[in-house]
């Protein structure tokens, strides 16, 4: 891994969990959902109840997973789970259902927040050329919606969404058609991201060099791999490209 003194031809940023919050406004947007399923007469359980079903449906999509969160887990296949075990299953192709998926990315949406010191890394990043973003997220439209309620609309060169691209980290074809775009060889540039395997093993496995942050640091989740800077803070990440 080079120094952040060494120029690269683009540096590209994961979003949640790495400039956006993944924490800010989740319990309120379940609980939105929970006050609806009530109001509109499909469930009995208080919304309280609802939240607990939610914490215990991806707590086993998790563990059936390897702790990772699986490139498919939309809100759709978490909410229908959810549902079940509160007995009250609703068919995913109904009215009810696209409300209260459409509810609950409307409440989170609203309270999308970057994480401290997210405009200084990438504007730090602007002294070696292009800033892009690289993001897994199914609905594309829902994504740019965050980005710019986060305020960081404006920030980026170039913004590429999996579920517009139609490649999910860790593809590493992601990487190479984000540095593609921006007029760059993959090698060339470096992504900075959260997720261990849809960040840094996704941009390894295309040859670009990946920098390990955590908005919550698990020393669990990463393999022994000495190639890898990992920094513990956006604060971090700015020095470095600073430096």
């Amino acid at each position: 891994m080079s120094s952040g003194g060494s120029r690269y031809a683009a540096v590209f940023f994961d979003l949640d969990g790495t400039l956006v919050s993944e924490r800010v406004g989740v319990r309120e947007a379940r609980l939105a959902v929970g006050r609806e399923l009530v109001r509109r007469g499909l469930t009995a359980a208080a919304p309280d109840i609802f939240v607990r079903a939610v914490e215990q449906a991806i707590a086993d999509i998790l563990r059936d997973n390897d702790g990772q969160w699986p490139n498919w887990l939309d809100i759709g296949a978490w909410l229908s789970r959810s549902l079940e075990r509160i007995d009250c299953p609703l068919d995913r192709r109904s009215p009810d259902f696209a409300d209260l998926s459409a509810i609950y990315a409307h409440e989170r949406i609203e309270r999308a927040a970057a994480i401290p010191g997210a405009a200084q890394a990438v504007a730090a990043a602007r002294r070696h050329g292009p800033v892009g973003l690289i993001t897994n997220f199914t609905d594309g439209a829902l994504q740019r919606r965050k980005i710019a309620a986060a305020g960081l609309e404006s920030q980026f060169d170039a913004i590429f969404i999996s579920g517009e691209v139609g490649v999910h980290k860790p593809d590493p074809q992601i990487f190479h058609h984000a540095a593609r775009e921006v007029g760059a060889q993959a090698s060339d540039c470096v992504h900075i991201g959260n997720s261990w395997l849809s960040d840094i093993e996704g941009a390894l496995a295309a040859g670009m060099p990946a920098v390990w942050v955590e908005e919550t640091p698990s020393s669990t989740q990463r393999p022994p791999t000495p190639n890898v800077l990992q920094l513990e803070d956006l604060a971090a990440v700015a020095a470095w490209l600073s430096g």
